[in-house]
């Protein structure tokens, strides 16, 4: 791309060429701004001409005050409609984009290289002459800066090094491209006027990427086959139901699969989500597997805890042996809860079990490491014994003969004053431990 500032003048011959070239059929005219007192209908050449003379005269130090720029590609390369952005930027950095700044900006047919043709004045609306020191060394250092934004050749290092991750994925769209920063922990905004994206983390702006270079890495198609579609619908189906909320979901999701939901949307009412799988590297769109109506079909506590407690009581009814620990194996791997001292929690909720599961799973407990129901209760009806030092009056405390045995000094324990709700196996060792 070059970008050329073309000679000035103070008659602005540049109207009268270019409106030559529409008249011939060899350009067409882009974009008209700022031209007060004039009808699109009404643009003749000369007509053009003289309102350029008139607004320039506002600033009479001025003798030539025609900025002609003309803006060219290679062969195709930017369509007329892309360098007309290139126009804008370029306008802005140089300071010609003041509002009321009048502009005319031409397209060209007359050549096998796209081209425009930009048309202003020297003089700002407020009457100002327009910065030109340096002017064509400045140009240069813009056009340079442009070119390699635009094409993405160039990013600020750090978001250079944010989003070289991100462009390895398979993603279709500049929605998946920002889902996986999201993802990320990163935040896309667009830009009102450059054809850019702004990397954002924890409010503060990390740089942008050019969005040609974001659908440059896009794919035209990116569909899963069968099986895993099938599989990733079973996952997300099964840990909705262990979840609480969206937020559960996602975080289950990223913990133990490397999936990333994120949702579209205002934050309480998403109307879509997209799957990230980090895994894999690839993005679809989340209603492949489920609609986000029913991905957020999630339980209330009453419908949760009647259903645990519904379990609770079959799968005694099928084993009444069963111990907290073999139920909370099933608990945990349905419902992403266990039973702990007589009680069961989801989701900041907590219920207390019926007296007698609770004392069913107390008996089966003891059975489990050989404790006999009845000796159990026969030796809780024995004193404790005497507290303090009696070797002094000359009374010894006769241990009993299986003192060292482990089940038995863990039956005196239970005999004692420990509290006996329910707890799962591990919980008990380690209260004997300390």
């Amino acid at each position: 791309m070059i970008i050329t500032i073309l000679p000035s003048s103070a008659n602005f011959h540049a109207v009268a060429y270019n409106e030559m070239k529409v008249e011939k059929g060899m350009a067409t005219l882009l974009e008209a701004q700022n031209i007060y007192g004039l009808r699109q209908e009404s643009y003749k050449p000369e007509k053009l001409r003289q309102f350029f003379i008139d607004y320039s005269s506002r600033n009479t130090h001025i003798q030539n005050a025609q900025f002609h720029v003309a803006v060219s590609c290679k062969g195709n390369e930017y369509s007329h409609q892309q360098l007309l952005d290139i126009a804008h930027r370029y306008l802005k950095e140089m300071g010609y984009a003041d509002e009321g700044q009048p502009l005319l900006i031409y397209a060209h047919h007359d050549t096998p290289n796209n081209h425009i043709h930009i048309v202003t004045s020297r003089v700002a609306p407020d009457g100002h002459k327009i910065d030109h020191t340096h002017e064509k060394r400045r140009s240069r250092e813009i056009t340079l800066k442009i070119m390699e934004e635009f094409e993405g050749r160039r990013q600020e290092p750090e978001v250079s090094d944010i989003v070289k991750e991100a462009l390895t994925y398979r993603y279709t769209s500049k929605a998946q491209f920002c889902a996986i920063m999201e993802s990320l922990s990163y935040e896309c905004k667009d830009d009102d006027e450059k054809p850019v994206v702004h990397i954002y983390r924890g409010g503060q702006e990390q740089g942008t990427i050019q969005m040609q270079l974001i659908m440059r890495h896009a794919l035209k198609e990116n569909k899963t086959d069968d099986k895993r579609r099938r599989q990733l619908r079973a996952i997300l189906k099964k840990y909705r139901d262990l979840s609480a909320n969206k937020e559960e979901l996602a975080a289950a999701m990223k913990k133990k699969f490397g999936i990333s939901l994120v949702f579209v949307g205002k934050a309480d009412t998403p109307y879509g989500y997209i799957v990230v799988d980090h895994k894999n590297k690839t993005v679809f769109k989340g209603g492949e597997f489920l609609s986000i109506k029913e991905l957020l079909q999630f339980e209330d506590a009453a419908t949760r805890f009647t259903k645990i407690k519904q379990t609770i009581d079959d799968l005694l009814a099928d084993n009444p042996n069963l111990t907290t620990a073999d139920i909370n194996r099933i608990l945990y791997r349905q419902f992403g809860t266990r039973i702990h001292r007589g009680t069961v929690s989801w989701n900041g909720e907590t219920i207390q079990l019926r007296p007698e599961v609770t004392e069913q799973l107390r008996q089966n407990y003891l059975a489990s490491r050989g404790i006999h129901p009845s000796a159990h209760t026969a030796t809780n009806r024995n004193p404790l014994p005497p507290q303090g030092d009696n070797r002094g009056n000359g009374v010894h405390v006769q241990s009993p003969a299986n003192a060292g045995a482990t089940d038995t000094n863990r039956e005196w324990e239970l005999n004692g004053n420990m509290d006996m709700s329910v707890d799962d196996e591990e919980a008990q060792r380690r209260k004997w431990r300390r």
